[in-house]
Parts: structure tokens; C-alpha cells; sequence
């Protein structure tokens, strides 16, 4: 089932990819790059994808790619340059190295963002403030709490109105990889 009504995808690829060594984005995992699993996850439900990265490497010509407006801050800078650049008020963010995330995943936080600003995946009492579902209108508190030097996304989170959407094991698109995330070497070895 697609979606594609009035949502923008934005895929954080701009980090510094100190542990993992090279650019996270290219690396090649089960015969595909780490982007493309999270592209392919969320382009049924987009009428857009930004592509929020540190060099302008062409990777969808049709997705448009930003380039974070402040440095060495970490995801916070991308959550802000893609929420700058998106056209409407609903928009999934993901982290590029989140391989197993799935479009029923998507479909499922879309359709419980209701009247949240934010909407973030928690499972097992673990939170993923880098995947989830996050309103236009929250700009104005990335953009002041960068203006004060607060650059977690956790605390600026709870800045807006927020909610945590319990994923459970019961739940079809449900996995027990569903969250895995590819920041060292040794991540890629897993099967």
C-alpha cells in the first residue's frame, strides 16, 4: 500500500562516520548499500525524499540532497537542514544505517503520529530518537536549541509534543533486527 500523501522523507547520511571508518551510506550489506535498504523501506510512502549528507554524491537523482548548515554536531544538524528544506508538515526521519527497518514499520508509525509532533519508535525500553516521525512545525526548537548549544535530539524532543510508540514482538512487521544499527565493522558481519 503507498502512502505518498504529503510526507517527505528525510535520510540522515552526513555524519562523520568515525567508528565505522568510511562513509556509512556506500557500505555494501546483503548485496545492497546501507541507504538503499532505508530508501527503498520509505519511498512507497513519499512524495519526497531529502537526502540530508556531507558531499553531494548523486546517489537517487530524484531525491534531493542538503548539506548540514552546521558542522560537527551530529544528527541534530541533519534533522534540522532536512526539516528546512521539506515542503510539508509530515516527515519520517531515519538514520542511514538502519538497514532492517521496513515500510510496514513506517506505515504503522505514520498512522500513530496522530496529533504528536514527534512520534519515535521505543521497544524493549530503548527509544530511537533518530527514526521516527516528526512534524515541520518542530523547526523552530532545533533550530533555537542549536542557537543555545544543545545538540541532542533526546532533549530537544521533550521539548515538543512527543510520544514514544511501543513496538511490540507480537506486531507483523515485527523482527527481532527490526533496530539494528550499522556503526562499526563488526556490525556488518551480522547475518
Amino acid at each position: 500500500m503507498e502512502i505518498k500523501t504529503e510526507i517527505t522523507g528525510i535520510i540522515l547520511a552526513g555524519g562523520e562516520n568515525q567508528r565505522m571508518g568510511q562513509n556509512k551510506a556506500l557500505i555494501t550489506w546483503r548485496g545492497k548499500r546501507l541507504i538503499d535498504w532505508v530508501y527503498d523501506a520509505i519511498k512507497p510512502l513519499c512524495e519526497r525524499i531529502i537526502i540530508s549528507a556531507n558531499e553531494d554524491n548523486n546517489l537517487y537523482p530524484e531525491a534531493s540532497v542538503v548539506f548540514d548548515r552546521y558542522h560537527k554536531i551530529g544528527p541534530v544538524a541533519g534533522i534540522e537542514a532536512g526539516l528546512s528544506s521539506s515542503n510539508t508538515e509530515l516527515n519520517i526521519i531515519v538514520s542511514c544505517d538502519t538497514p532492517m527497518l521496513t515500510t510496514a514499520f513506517f506505515q504503522y508509525m505514520i498512522s500513530q503520529s496522530r496529533d504528536f509532533e514527534v512520534s519515535i519508535p521505543e521497544h524493549e525500553g530503548i527509544n530511537e530518537p533518530i527514526i521516527g516521525i516528526y512534524k515541520r512545525s518542530v523547526l523552530p526548537r532545533f533550530q533555537d536549541a542549536i542557537s543555545r548549544g544543545l545538540f541532542k535530539p533526546p532533549s530537544i524532543i521533550k521539548s515538543c509534543k512527543f510520544q514514544e510508540v511501543a513496538i511490540q514482538k507480537n506486531m507483523n512487521f515485527y523482527h527481532p533486527d527490526l533496530f539494528l544499527n550499522m556503526n562499526k565493522p563488526e556490525d556488518l558481519k551480522t547475518e
